[in-house]
């Protein structure tokens, strides 16, 4: 069977394969009539994202398979089927040309190779050569290789600085290997790819047995984010075949793929401004700018229709390079190619201009078929109008994406600059619970369900998907009774939502500040938001001055934690555990206290919940840990009494990667006994028993006894009993606080039985009364912690009292 065979299978409208002919069954033997193509082809349960029926692509179109790593030519051909039913066939077949090899290894199934392999579908048959580069390793691997090309065929399997070097020095005219400087350089590659997710550089090369001088130019791609790309795309292609690919596409199909599109010329010479637009008039709808600043007002109202900006370098007013800040300034605006036309030829302007966000160039005096190849390269590696259109909205809600929000709420409050506006941040909690109780079908329903709520009460302003779980909302509030239609759209929304109990908080930032920035403007709702996490009698807040003021000292707490964690500002104190029989300390528990270097005492009411939400308490937790340990050892090494000194573990912390190796290293550095250390977790950190299990096995597998603290304040105490191996439970002051009410003693009696039971110790924390440490020595509780008997101790004042 020959490589270039057409295989060819049907399916109905829901993509259940009707038939395959030989060639199919024989390229993918798992097809198998009346199961879904994209589960026999790609085992997913799913469309495939490139599937031409699922997007509508009109006509054959090359990919590269992710299965095997060939480029193949897929059309989808619209059909009746034998019962009357609508149907599609798909033909397809190997398209690799001649003179040219695939990789033979599959892309990783993974969101990297999903990655790679989109933007190797983006660029198509055009590139002679594409390679990727692991961003850690700079090991080079080869997707596409052409044997007539003279330049990277050393690249695969080999390290990326020499291979790119080799070819630059050995290949690359004399005179243009100052242009791929940068890529030589893996480090300032990076760092440019930091500032735009894909550029082109034009160079020329000669061929060393003809002396031939021939017009190349490279794309360089990042797969990912600007914080978190691992992975980067190097194509290679020679312009002369591209402009051959450009005349051949308007003699077969002349302004057929390009009729719809439209660019805008920003251009302050009227001569060149005629000559480009009558140049590209036939196959492109023109937009014409005088300069900078009436080309940014149209760029702002024709961004979702422009394929591409032709931008003049040196204008009058608003030259190119202020044209380009302003455009990179707005993140949609940015997603617009936009070719430099520049006359200078100096290397640094070329170089400013990529870093500003500028695709390619165009030299003058104009070429005709350099120009139109440069515009048909550049749209077909960025962004059309419906990829920007798919970027701008959120695929499960229809809303704005985050980045939509910012531009079009900034467009709103300069269109309307004495207009009151507030902006609402919507929070789902406890969302990961409910997707794990629910599954995640039923966690998308809920987000499209508040998406549809929030897209109709807002007739006057914007709503977009803020996170994974989070909305936000910008609405005029010209009217008296803003609060008092927030108040009933909340009800509605909790009264009528997909589950029972649904819980959102809302943070609102009224009469908003037009001299910041949305981002900014977003970061205070937040914080109204978050002020009320923890308060389930209140579902809105709004941000004060109070709030703001509260902002300010967390941000200067946050600042001054390295340099506390380093002075050894932060002071463990001991709480004793005094042994109810004995009356005697049995052991105590370590807390933390911040004294700054000028004296002054930072509440632990203050930073600990800060450092809970921004994640600098995993950090603290090891301080303190590290400290009982040390403490602990000189206790042993000196002969004192030996006392256990438990240790609270945040949920962060249980969450942290290496915990387990990290603080049983520390024991046995310490060469101490595991008892002397244990373990305390909240009731609320207990509450993810499931998912915490493996861990806490762990831990207590290493050695370390496990106590849960809190006891009582919440409804997963005995759930979490029957799955976590704890040895002690510690009842909460809430439960400590009803004794000598009825039903409290019989509440108290019957869990200190059951952890009897349970072969469990009990501790009572906040006893302060001698009633209470009557009563429970009575009911045989084990060990008592509370000012009755101690408040909290320095260490050299707890030393003077065991």
């Amino acid at each position: 069977m020959g490589q270039n065979a057409s295989g060819m299978y049907i399916v109905d409208d829901n993509y259940n394969i009707v038939g395959f002919n030989t060639v199919a069954e024989h390229m993918y033997p798992r097809l198998k009539k009346e199961e879904k193509c994209y589960r026999c082809l790609m085992n997913q349960e799913v469309p495939c994202a490139m599937c031409p029926i699922y997007n509508k692509i009109e006509g054959p179109k090359t990919y590269i398979d992710p299965v095997s790593g060939h480029y193949e030519t897929v059309d989808a051909v619209d059909m009746n089927l034998p019962d009357g039913t609508h149907g599609h066939a798909l033909i397809f077949g190997f398209a690799t040309a001649d003179g040219q090899k695939a990789v033979n290894e599959p892309l990783p199934a993974n969101k990297e190779g999903l990655g790679l392999t989109s933007i190797i579908n983006a660029l198509g048959s055009d590139y002679r050569s594409i390679y990727s580069v692991d961003r850690k390793t700079q090991q080079v691997s080869m997707y596409l290789e052409s044997n007539n090309a003279d330049e990277m065929t050393r690249m695969n399997d080999t390290n990326y600085t020499s291979a790119i070097t080799s070819y630059v020095k050995e290949n690359v005219l004399l005179k243009d290997q100052c242009k791929l400087e940068f890529a030589m350089d893996f480090g300032s590659l990076c760092a440019h790819l930091k500032r735009v997710p894909q550029f082109m550089v034009h160079y020329r090369s000669v061929k060393k047995e003809t002396g031939e001088i021939h017009y190349n130019y490279l794309k360089c791609a990042r797969v990912g984010s600007a914080d978190s790309f691992d992975t980067i795309v190097l194509a290679f292609a020679n312009e002369d075949a591209d402009i051959k690919r450009s005349q051949l596409q308007e003699i077969v199909s002349p302004g057929s793929s390009l009729a719809k599109r439209r660019i805008l010329i920003v251009e302050d010479d009227e001569l060149n401004r005629e000559i480009l637009k009558d140049l590209l008039c036939d196959q492109y709808d023109v937009l014409c700018a005088e300069d900078g600043a009436v080309g940014l007002k149209l760029l702002e109202e024709h961004y979702a229709e422009l394929s591409v900006v032709l931008l003049d370098m040196f204008m009058p007013v608003c030259d190119g390079f202020q044209f380009l800040k302003e455009a990179k300034k707005n993140p949609i605006l940015a997603l617009v190619p936009i070719i430099v036309m520049t006359g200078s030829g100096r290397q640094e302007d070329e170089a400013r201009c990529l870093e500003l966000g500028a695709s390619d160039f165009v030299p003058k005096p104009y070429n005709q078929r350099v120009v139109k190849a440069r515009i048909n390269s550049v749209i077909k590696l960025k962004e059309s109008a419906a990829a920007l259109s798919a970027i701008e909205y959120d695929d499960l809600t229809g809303l704005y994406t985050k980045s939509a929000f910012y531009y079009h709420a900034g467009i709103l409050m300069r269109y309307k600059p004495d207009q009151s506006y507030a902006v609402i941040m919507a929070d789902v909690k406890n969302f990961k619970l409910i997707n794990n109780i629910y599954g995640i079908r039923v966690g998308d329903d809920i987000l499209r369900y508040l998406a549809k709520i929030m897209s109709k009460a807002l007739t006057d302003g914007l709503a977009a998907r803020y996170s994974d779980d989070q909305f936000v909302m910008f609405t005029s509030i010209s009217k008296n009774d803003f609060e008092k239609r927030l108040e009933n759209a909340v009800k509605y929304i909790s009264e009528n939502a997909p589950i029972a109990n649904l819980l959102v908080k809302y943070g609102v930032y009224k009469d908003v500040g037009k001299s910041i920035s949305i981002s900014e403007i977003c970061d205070r709702a937040i914080m109204a938001m978050k002020s009320i996490q923890l308060n389930y009698e209140k579902n809105i807040a709004y941000y004060d001055d109070q709030l703001g003021q509260q902002h300010i000292r967390e941000v200067m707490m946050e600042n001054d934690f390295e340099n506390a964690l380093r002075n050894e500002e932060f002071e463990v104190w001991f709480q004793p555990k005094y042994n109810v029989q004995t009356e005697k300390i049995a052991g105590a528990e370590a807390l933390i206290r911040w004294r700054k270097q000028d004296g002054s005492i930072v509440s632990p009411g203050a930073f600990i919940p800060l450092f809970e939400r921004d994640g600098l308490i995993t950090r603290l937790d090891e301080y303190v840990f590290k400290k009982v340990c040390q403490i602990q050892k000189e206790r042993l090494t000196q002969g004192k009494p030996f006392f256990p000194i438990s240790i609270n573990l945040s949920r962060a912390s249980l969450h942290h990667e290496g915990l387990v190796e990290n603080y049983t290293r520390i024991v046995k550095e310490n060469n101490i006994p595991f008892d002397c250390v244990p373990i305390e977790l909240t009731e609320s950190a207990a509450m993810y028993s499931i998912q915490i299990k493996a861990l806490v096995d762990m831990l207590v597998a290493s050695g370390f006894k496990l106590h849960m603290d809190d006891f009582g304040t919440g409804f997963s105490s005995l759930t979490s009993l029957n799955v976590l191996p704890f040895d002690v439970i510690k009842l909460d002051k809430s439960l400590i606080d009803y004794i000598g009410n009825e039903s409290g003693d019989q509440i108290i009696q019957h869990v200190i039985a059951l952890a009897h039971g349970l072969n469990m110790k009990v501790v009572a924390e906040g006893v302060e009364k001698k009633e209470q440490a009557a009563f429970l020595q009575n009911m045989n509780c084990d060990q008592i912690q509370g000012y009755y008997y101690s408040s909290p101790k320095s260490y050299e004042v707890f030393d003077k009292m065991i």
